[in-house]
């Protein structure tokens, strides 16, 4: 039944990111059926493309981080995992800091990654520097900071992400919190989490 409980955990988790694009695409369509104006009618377009484009980089980006994409024994280039992270962030008020030092890392270790970005990135509710960093000098070190106005990652999911817990207490926004401690911990390791002023830091040593 743990299975069972997170598998249903994580797809809730994945639908909540999904329904806003979503519903976005479907507006922008009943739109364009009604309308006749034609500023009206690009307006609507591009909304469609806008949320079609947020939609694509988030099922991607989450193929990754979530799923079984590849080859299980699979080394994952980190320009891959740069190009999904540029697609998460999107056009909006995050900017993407990439300081890694690394052409590629296992499988594993990037699906790591991905969820700590992702993490970051939903710290920062008014935007801000997501920072990545990767270095490889015998252990492998991945570390992300989220800097920014109201930057923040409430209690709970600071001690998911160091200890994990139970699953029926883990609600579906925390699904990828909890992974990333199980991903963690299947690689011999733990996450290391900081709560500053404006500033959450997640670290990993592998």
């Amino acid at each position: 039944m743990t299975d069972l409980t997170f598998a249903s955990l994580l797809s809730s988790r994945i639908c909540h990111d999904l329904i806003s694009p979503v519903g976005a695409i479907n507006n922008g369509l009943e739109i364009l059926a009604d309308e006749s104006d034609e500023e009206m009618t690009q307006q609507a377009m591009a909304l469609i493309q806008a949320s079609a484009a947020s939609a694509s980089a988030k099922l991607q980006f989450m193929r990754r981080a979530f799923g079984l994409a590849g080859n299980v024994s699979e080394m994952v280039s980190l320009d891959e995992a740069r190009t999904l992270s540029l697609g998460l962030v999107g056009k909006g008020a995050t900017r993407l800091d990439w300081q890694v030092g690394a052409q590629s890392l296992d499988k594993t270790v990037v699906k790591l990654l991905l969820n700590m970005i992702l993490i970051g990135c939903e710290a920062l509710p008014r935007g801000g520097t997501l920072r990545v960093g990767v270095q490889k000098a015998g252990a492998t070190n991945l570390m992300i900071s989220a800097e920014g106005p109201k930057a923040r990652l409430p209690e709970h999911a600071v001690t998911i992400l160091r200890e994990g817990g139970a699953l029926d207490s883990i609600e579906p926004r925390e699904a990828n919190m909890f992974f990333a401690h199980e991903l963690a911990r299947s690689l011999g390791s733990a996450l290391h989490v900081s709560v500053g002023d404006e500033i959450i830091e997640i670290a990993a040593t592998i």
